[in-house]
């Protein structure tokens, strides 16, 4: 089981110019203040870090625009992991860049699973099995204050996009079905998309097949090609010059084709170029002023005849070069009919062909012989793609099937009697340490159950269904073990007994090597342990004397994420 321990966490709103750091026992943490004085907003960030964001926000929060920068370690190694709206940076503790990216449900799932080693694959609603978001592999050590003591896996935002994720989720993090299960329902589920797949290949094949045997004639008899030895090579030299004549005819319509288009261009150029011409000289010859004004470009020109004579000249030379090009256009034009009656009387050649094809020695015609050969030819080719497509879909086969044992191995029946009975014991020991009477076994039965108790019982009842779980997640489950933060568990009116009763249980029950951070307005007078920090200023967690600090710990990575 990987470790995930928090050491430090810096907040900084470059919009407040405000900023705040806090550090973390290994242990224990308690985070104690009033209502309104960010003690929420500093508890819900830690996560946030990593992608997984609680369900509300504050709106004067989300519009401090904060970023987030957490030290952490995992398996006793140190990372820093820093996030800035949608992008993520991951460091070493020697502030050089492991990682950078952005899309919670894609690039930075993909990297925090890796990074702890989380390996659930949940179908997503277009049927594709896909890693799902960070949220998912912290939502047993997280309970937000607004929804988490409402009802169990509810903690973070956004988990809605999986439909049946609770049970999946219960399931992996408890070691029912460790990472070794959804990695082999991974391989599975691809083995079998690849296979069907091939097999809607192999489907298209055998109609194309169909179709094409279809019109046979079913004539069965020895082709024998030595039969028609030399017509067959008489019939190769005729298609051989067939090829030969008609890409010679293509070569030569392409450049006759070419010229034409180019001369059709120049027409239209001198046609226009002509009818400019001619239009400046009835200007020239209409108007009285001696000199006129370019309405272009402003310049002053002589209204006389030498001038004019200009123009007239000038036309006459394009007139002169229209009528060389309309010449040469009529040529090429003769020229593409010529190649269009060459291109025809191909014709006679194909016409000789058939005959070759139609001679016969005895029952058999030389057409049978080639048609034949290349029915041959072609079912050959379909059995060996049908021979391909079979082999890569008997690979999968045995591939799909052995990660189904795998997973079958981890559906032990003895395997999971045994964590659900750890997990209904301890529930059952909580439930009385909590004074909760109202529940039976039977109301928490399934691992993955929601908890039906109603008023000052409900929270009471899911903090020892939480508590229940981390204890078999610690026992059983090869997933990460993350600290566990509790939100204000004092939530609907708690007497003054059950709310001490609740801080005490909070911080003894830690699962062994766990890390708690928990939040509260007051201790009821339980003896803390470990880190206590005070959240006291109302509307202020973040303060200006931290600023320059924490904005210096995190430029050099801002630095790097945008390098």
């Amino acid at each position: 089981m990987k470790s995930l321990r928090f050491q430090k966490l810096y907040l900084c709103s470059e919009l407040e110019r405000k900023a705040k750091s806090v550090e973390f026992d290994p242990r224990a943490t308690v985070i104690l203040g009033e209502n309104d004085t960010g003690k929420s907003s500093l508890i819900k960030s830690l996560y946030a870090a990593f992608g997984a964001d609680p369900p509300k926000v504050h709106p004067t929060w989300a519009r401090a625009n904060v970023s987030i920068l957490v030290d952490f370690t995992v398996d006793g190694i140190g990372h820093r992991i820093l996030r800035s709206g949608e992008f993520f940076g991951i460091f070493n503790t020697s502030d050089q860049l492991i990682w950078k990216g952005s899309g919670i449900s894609t690039d930075v799932a993909t990297q925090i699973a890796k990074l702890l080693d989380f390996k659930l694959q949940l179908q997503n609603r277009q049927g594709e099995f896909v890693t799902p978001s960070p949220a998912y592999g912290f939502l047993p050590f997280y309970v937000d204050q607004d929804i988490g003591w409402q009802k169990t896996w509810s903690s973070f935002a956004g988990l809605g996009q999986f439909e049946k994720y609770k049970s999946d989720a219960a399931y992996f993090h408890a070691g029912l079905r460790p990472n070794e299960y959804y990695a082999a329902k991974a391989e599975k589920l691809t083995a079998d998309k690849a296979k069907e797949e091939y097999r809607v290949e192999l489907r298209a094949l055998d109609r194309a097949a169909k179709r094409l045997q279809a019109n046979r004639s079913g004539l069965k008899f020895d082709l024998r090609p030595e039969v028609f030895g030399e017509r067959l090579e008489v019939l190769l030299a005729r298609c051989q010059a067939l090829q030969t004549e008609q890409e010679k005819v293509q070569r030569n319509l392409t450049e006759l084709h070419s010229k034409r288009a180019i001369l059709v261009e120049q027409i239209q150029v001198a046609s226009n170029a002509l009818a400019e011409l001619d239009a400046d000289y009835d200007f020239l010859r209409k108007a009285a002023d001696i000199e006129v004004i370019c309405p272009t470009c402003g310049t002053a020109h002589d209204n006389d005849f030498a001038n004019k004579f200009g123009l007239i000249g000038d036309a006459d030379l394009c007139r002169g070069f229209l009528l060389e090009a309309k010449d040469d256009l009529g040529g090429v034009e003769a020229s593409i009919r010529q190649q269009r009656t060459v291109f025809d009387d191909f014709g006679g050649q194909v016409a000789e062909i058939q005959a070759l094809l139609d001679e016969q020695r005895g029952d058999v015609k030389l057409r049978d012989l080639v048609q034949g050969e290349s029915e041959r030819l072609v079912d050959s080719a379909i059995t060996t793609e049908r021979a391909a497509l079979d082999a890569e879909v008997g690979k999968l086969d045995a591939a799909s099937d052995e990660a189904a044992a795998t997973m079958k191995s981890f559906d032990d029946p003895a395997h999971k009697k045994k964590i659900l009975a750890f997990y209904r014991e301890k529930m059952a020991e909580f439930l009385v340490a909590l004074r909760v009477p109202g529940l039976t076994d039977k109301d928490y039965n399934r691992i993955d159950c929601s908890i039906s108790e109603t008023g000052s019982d409900l929270p009471r009842a899911l903090l020892a269904y939480y508590y229940a779980f981390l204890h078999t997640m610690r026992e059983y489950s090869g997933g990460v073990a993350g600290p566990i933060i509790l939100d204000s568990p004092l939530q609907q009116d708690q007497d003054a007994d059950n709310a001490a009763r609740m801080i005490e249980f909070a911080l003894k029950n830690v699962p062994a090597g766990g890390q708690l951070i928990l939040g509260t307005v007051e201790l009821h007078g339980v003896a803390q342990t470990g880190r206590l920090i005070e959240t006291n200023k109302p509307y202020q967690l973040l303060n200006a004397d931290e600023y320059d600090a924490v904005r210096g710990a995190m430029a050099p990575l801002f630095r790097q994420m945008l390098a």
